[in-house]
C-alpha cells in the first residue's frame, strides 16, 4: 500500500499565456486543441489542431506531463505538398476548391512500428464535406507522409455523417476507428491491425458509383445524434457492483467495459462532455435511461467562489475533445483543451487524473494534473472534513461556482451548512457513495493538487445516478 501522506509537490503551472502573438517558444500548452497523446522515446507527445498559424497539426512535447514544449508541426510544408490526393478526393465530392482546415488528428503506434497519424480535412467550417485519412512516420515528430484516404463525406446535410475526429482503439486483436461530427452521429469503422487501413478496402469512389450502402461505407452508428464530437475509447476491466451500497454487502465483479466519451454543443461556448459505455466495442453504448446524450462527464466550472473571485486564475469553460490515456505506469489522463480564462478565445491543453467509479463509469479529477496517482484513501482523510462544492446540472451555458461547507461527518451523514442531507460511505480503496437530497451519487476519491489553496489535497468526483456529475475538493 501506498503511504498515505505521498508527496506532492506544487507542480508550478505557468501563468495561462493571453497574447496570440506571443513567440512559439513561450507557447507551452497554448493552442492546444482537440489533443490526442503519445509517449514515444521516453517522453510524451500531443498532437493537435492547427491554430495561431501553425495550421498543419502542432506538436507538443513533455517528460513530466506538465511542462510542455511546442516543436514543430506533422506536415510542415502544408497540405496542399503533402496531402495532394486527400484534396483532390475532397474537391471531388464537394465539386470545388477547398480550404486547408486540418481538425483533430489521433497517433498511435502502428504493427509495422511506425507512427501512425490519422487526420482530417474539412472543406468547409461547418458543413460535412470532410475526408479523414492515413499518414505515417518513422520519426515520432515527423515529417508525416500520405498513405490513404480511408473515408469521405459530404452533401445530404443530417443524413450522411462528417467524416472528422478520427479516433482508433482496440478490442484484443480487433483495430476500430470511431469518428464523426455532429452530423450523422459518431460511427465505428473496423480497419487491419496490420496496415492501418480499413479492414473492408471500400473506397469512396465504389460508394459514389453507388456499389456499396451508405451503412457499409460510413460504418456502424453508435451514438444517434447531431449535436456530438469528438469520440474516444478506453477499454479497461475494472470492478463493478450494481446493487445499494449502503444496505447490501458489496461484492465487486470485474467486468470488462467500452468507455465512449464525446463533446457536445458549441465548442467555443457550451461545449461539455459525454459518457457513454458498453460491453461490446462496436453497439450498445445508448443504454436507458441516457439515450443519446449519455451521462455527463464535465461542463464549465470554476473553483473561484463567484466571478469577481481572484483566488483562481482560470475556470474550466468549455472542456472537451479529449483524448484517455494510460501512462506506463497505469495512472489513467484525460487529455482536453480548455477555453479559459472565462472565454472562447484561448484555448490550452488541460490534463486531468480519471478513474472509475462502482457503477464502472469514468469521473474525472476537477483539477489540473500535477503528479498524482490513484492510491489508498483512509476514512480519516474524509470524516470530518469540509469540502468546496461543484454540483452540475443539465445547462451549458454558464460556469458553475464552487459553494462551501458540505461535510462528511464521522458518523456516515453527509451535512451542508451543518443540516444534514444524506449519507456517504468510503470502500473499496477509494471508492465513495453519498445521497444528496435523495440522489444517490457514486465516485472516487483521488488525491490533488487544490490550486486554489496551492496544497496538496483530496478531490471527490462522483456521479449521481440522474446523470450529472458533482466535484468536492479539500486541501489540507
Amino acid at each position: 500500500m501506498e503511504e498515505r501522506n505521498e508527496i506532492l509537490k506544487d507542480p508550478c503551472f505557468a501563468p495561462l499565456l493571453t497574447k496570440d502573438d506571443a513567440p512559439k517558444s513561450e507557447w507551452g500548452i497554448f493552442g492546444a486543441h482537440d489533443p490526442s497523446m503519445i509517449y514515444a522515446d521516453g517522453a510524451y507527445y500531443v498532437f493537435s489542431t492547427g491554430t495561431y498559424g501553425q495550421n498543419y497539426y502542432q506538436i507538443r512535447k513533455s517528460e513530466d506531463l506538465i511542462r510542455w514544449e511546442y516543436i514543430g508541426q506533422a506536415f510542415p510544408r502544408g497540405i496542399r505538398a503533402s496531402l495532394g490526393p486527400v484534396l483532390s478526393e475532397m474537391e471531388e465530392c464537394a465539386a470545388r476548391c477547398c480550404n486547408d482546415t486540418l481538425w483533430a488528428p489521433d497517433i498511435i503506434r502502428g504493427a509495422d512500428g511506425k507512427y501512425w497519424l490519422y487526420g482530417c480535412f474539412s472543406a468547409e467550417f461547418g458543413k460535412n464535406y470532410s475526408g479523414i485519412f492515413l499518414a505515417k512516420s518513422e520519426r515520432v515528430d515527423g515529417e508525416y507522409s500520405l498513405v490513404s484516404p480511408l473515408v469521405t463525406t459530404g452533401g445530404r446535410w443530417g443524413e450522411t455523417p462528417n467524416a472528422i475526429d478520427a479516433q482508433i482503439f482496440y478490442d484484443g486483436h480487433k483495430m476500430y476507428m470511431t469518428y464523426g461530427s455532429f452530423f450523422g452521429g459518431i460511427r465505428v469503422l473496423e480497419l487491419d491491425p496490420a496496415t492501418g487501413l480499413r479492414k473492408d478496402g471500400f473506397t469512396f469512389s465504389r460508394h459514389r458509383a453507388g456499389k456499396i450502402s451508405d451503412e457499409e461505407y460510413y460504418g456502424k452508428v453508435l451514438v444517434s445524434s447531431d449535436d456530438q464530437e469528438g469520440s474516444v475509447v478506453a477499454v479497461k476491466e475494472v470492478p463493478v457492483f450494481l446493487g445499494d451500497v449502503f444496505r447490501e454487502e458489496i461484492e465487486l465483479q470485474r467486468v470488462r467495459l467500452f468507455s465512449l466519451v464525446t463533446s457536445a454543443d458549441s465548442l467555443f461556448t457550451r461545449y461539455n462532455m459525454r459518457l457513454f459505455t458498453s460491453t461490446k466495442a462496436d453497439g450498445e453504448y445508448m443504454r436507458a435511461p441516457y439515450g443519446a446524450r449519455g451521462v455527463k462527464l464535465s461542463s464549465s466550472f470554476s473553483w473561484k467562489r463567484d466571478a469577481e473571485d481572484a483566488a483562481v486564475g482560470y475556470d474550466f469553460f468549455a472542456p472537451g475533445h479529449c483524448d484517455l490515456f494510460e501512462t506506463q505506469d497505469g495512472r489513467n489522463l484525460i487529455v482536453y483543451h480548455d477555453r479559459t480564462p472565462s472565454g472562447g478565445r484561448f484555448h490550452y491543453l488541460f490534463l486531468s487524473l480519471y478513474a472509475y467509479n462502482v457503477r464502472g463509469e469514468i469521473v474525472m479529477s476537477p483539477n489540473r494534473y500535477a503528479g498524482e496517482r490513484l492510491r489508498p484513501i483512509g476514512f480519516g482523510e474524509l470524516a470530518g472534513q469540509k469540502f468546496d462544492y461543484i454540483a452540475l446540472g443539465e445547462e451549458n451555458d454558464k460556469t458553475v461556482y464552487a459553494k462551501q461547507g458540505l461535510e462528511f461527518q464521522k458518523n456516515g451523514s453527509l451535512a451542508i451548512g451543518g443540516r444534514v442531507r444524506g449519507e456517504w460511505k468510503l470502500y473499496g480503496d477509494y471508492f465513495v457513495s453519498f445521497t444528496l437530497d435523495g440522489e444517490v451519487y457514486h465516485g472516487a476519491a483521488m488525491p490533488a493538487w487544490i490550486e486554489r489553496d496551492r496544497s496538496v489535497g483530496i478531490t471527490v468526483s462522483a456521479r449521481g445516478e440522474n446523470g450529472l456529475p458533482i466535484f468536492l475538493n479539500l486541501a489540507r
